[in-house]
């Protein structure tokens, strides 16, 4: 029951603690991307996120959805999630709000860990080797793809 045939543009600030820097836009459409975390089948107290009988609001939209159905795959794993979606002064106003993400560009991000092993690799007294000597063999870790809103371009 998404309100619109055509997506939505949705204003979402550069940096929600300081609008003053400015805003882009991101469509706002009827197939939306959230966190794997954001979701349980079966929320434990204090989970504030999308669980059965416990709708969300989605950040910046001035929407919130709520659980209809889960679509499981073969393997038992959820797949996608089914939604109602409602305004968001049109109710009880939700726990939690969110992060989302609508047609999405794919994106690879490549996860780094830390550059030194201890946290003031140039004190000697910690470091006596000093900092060439702390280097993490490990630096660089995997490459994840990751779905990004097409307004940050």
């Amino acid at each position: 029951n998404f309100p619109s045939a055509e997506p939505l543009d949705i204003q979402v600030p550069n940096f929600p603690a300081d609008e003053t820097k400015g805003f882009h836009q991101v469509p706002f459409a009827s197939v939306v991307f959230i966190e794997k975390m954001d979701f349980k089948e079966e929320a434990e107290p204090g989970y504030k996120r999308l669980a059965w009988g416990q709708p969300v609001g989605l950040r910046h939209t001035g929407y919130v959805i709520e659980l209809q159905h889960v679509v499981k795959g073969p393997s038992g794993s959820v797949e996608s999630l089914q939604v109602i979606c409602r305004r968001a002064d049109a109710g009880e106003k939700p726990k939690a709000f969110i992060h989302w993400v609508s047609q999405p560009l794919t994106c690879e991000i490549r996860l780094y860990e830390r550059l030194f092993q201890h946290k003031n690799p140039e004190d000697p007294a910690e470091v006596p080797g000093g900092f060439l000597s702390d280097l993490n063999p490990l630096v660089f870790n995997r490459t994840v793809t990751l779905k990004e809103d097409p307004g940050k371009l």
